[in-house]
This record gives C-alpha cells, sequence and structure tokens, in this order.
C-alpha cells in the first residue's frame, strides 16, 4: 500500500505541532509538507500534488475557503479542514466526501479522518473529487462561519455544538429563545441548548422562520402562541403550546397584542 502523502497547512504554530503529532502513529502515511498561511500551501500542494491537505480555515493572505477555490478545477485532494468554528454543515461535508476536525484536535479523531479519507480515495476517481472539492466550495460559500452553530440545513436542522459532538436542532421544533448573557438557550417543544452568541443573531440565523421579541432577553415563535395570560401585579406572558409562559415586557404588550389581533384585555 503506497503511503498517503499529507500536506498540513496551519498559521498557528502549537496546532500544527499537534497535528503532526496526531499523524506520527498512522501507518502508511507520509507529512510531505507544512505551511503557515494559504497562499504558501497553495504553492505547496500544486508542487508536491498531495493526497490529503489538513487545512485551516482562518488564516493570513489567503483563508481555506480562498485556497479551495484556487485549487477547484486545478487538482484535488482530499481536504480534511481544521477549524475552531463549528457551523459547517455536516450534512454538506458527508456529500462532498471531506471531513473537519474540531480545535484544540483530538488524536483519535484525526486517525478516524485519515481512515475515512483512506477509504474515500480508493472509492473516488479524480475527477469525482474534482466535483466533490466544487461541491464544498459552494456549501462554504452559501454557509459562511460563526462560532457555535450553522443556518437551517435544507432539511430544515439548525446544527448546534454541545460537548465533542454535534446536534441537529429541528427549526420547526424551537419554541422560544432566552437570553443568558454571552449565550442564547434554545427552547424546543421538550428540551433546551445553550449556543453562543446574541439573541438577534441567532434570530437571522434561523430565518425565515419568524421569531418575535416579547422582551430584551425573549423572542417566542408565533407558530407556537396559544394565548396570553395576565400575572399579578399586571406583568402578561405568552403561553406556547409546550406549556412554557414566556414573560412580556411593558414596553413589548402592545406590539404583541396587534400582531396577535387582540383588542381585549388577557384574561
Amino acid at each position: 500500500m503506497s503511503p498517503l502523502r499529507v500536506v498540513i497547512i496551519e498559521d498557528e504554530p502549537p496546532a500544527a505541532r499537534r497535528l503532526r503529532l496526531a499523524l506520527v502513529d498512522v501507518p502508511a502515511l507520509e507529512v510531505v509538507g507544512v505551511a503557515d498561511d494559504g497562499a504558501a500551501g497553495l504553492e505547496m500542494i500544486r508542487e508536491l500534488r498531495p493526497d490529503v491537505v489538513l487545512l485551516d480555515i482562518r488564516m493570513p493572505s489567503m483563508d481555506g475557503i480562498e485556497l479551495v477555490q484556487a485549487l477547484a478545477g486545478d487538482y484535488a485532494p482530499a481536504v480534511i479542514f481544521v477549524t475552531a468554528f463549528a457551523n459547517f454543515a455536516v450534512e454538506a461535508f458527508e456529500l462532498a466526501a471531506v471531513d473537519f476536525l474540531l480545535k484544540p484536535v483530538r488524536f483519535e479523531r484525526v486517525h478516524q479522518a485519515i481512515e475515512r479519507v483512506r477509504r474515500r480515495l480508493q472509492e473516488s476517481s479524480a475527477r469525482q473529487r474534482a466535483q466533490e472539492l466544487q461541491m464544498l466550495l459552494t456549501t462554504l460559500r452559501d454557509e459562511g462561519v460563526e462560532a457555535g452553530y450553522g443556518p437551517p440545513s435544507a432539511r430544515g436542522c439548525f446544527w448546534i455544538m454541545e460537548g465533542r459532538g454535534r446536534t441537529p436542532v429541528a427549526v420547526d421544533t424551537i419554541q422560544w429563545l432566552e437570553a443568558e448573557r454571552d449565550y442564547v438557550r434554545i427552547h424546543t417543544d421538550n428540551q433546551s441548548h445553550l449556543v453562543r452568541g446574541s439573541l438577534q443573531s441567532l434570530a437571522d440565523r434561523l430565518a425565515p422562520a419568524p421569531f418575535w421579541r416579547v422582551h430584551r432577553s425573549a423572542m417566542v415563535s408565533p407558530n407556537a402562541i396559544v394565548g396570553l395570560r395576565r400575572r399579578a401585579w399586571g406583568m402578561t406572558a405568552v403561553r406556547l403550546t409546550s406549556g412554557a409562559e414566556v414573560p412580556v415586557g411593558r414596553s413589548f404588550v402592545a406590539g404583541l397584542k396587534a400582531k396577535l389581533g387582540v383588542r381585549s384585555p388577557p384574561e
């Protein structure tokens, strides 16, 4: 079996060293080059023509997406992204026959990615890999990069990072969003998830699914609203299909009633 020829493109020296250490015990594999920026990495790929590229996303001079764009139609090694950003569309990566590793990389996960690439190289032709690379490029352009979560996929799933794994959340199950300092808690009909970010940025990511702000720290899905309830001290709460009651800020009551077509005081 011919050894896999690997190039590492990573601008952070500690991360590059960790990748090299992770590959030491992988059989039939040779690291033929290491570059610390995208432009140098592109030239290295064109010169050495490796089988596999471990590629960081955020780099000076040329980032990983720009590098993939420059490679498209030229040469198609198997690409494994190594990134601190975890929002990439998982289904798209699977379709594109690549993988991605989340920093700090775990050695076992690196080995799994290499074995997956080895199988893919055996199963696909160079032309197929070039097509897969172009598909990946299109997906990356569409998705963008944001820490912690990504936009909904075509199937309506919102992928978030939890612990060391990725969790799909169906957008139509999200009842309300609650701000918790630098984080947002996503409440579905039967569970909750915590992601880093702001209420508005998350609501924008979930578009075109609508979310109405009812409090400076809460937004609700209008599809989940079943009614309003007057609480003690003249406060109002919106009732959701899950049974949750979300307080409505005084300055948001009139606007919410107008959207709901409510003319009389809540019961």
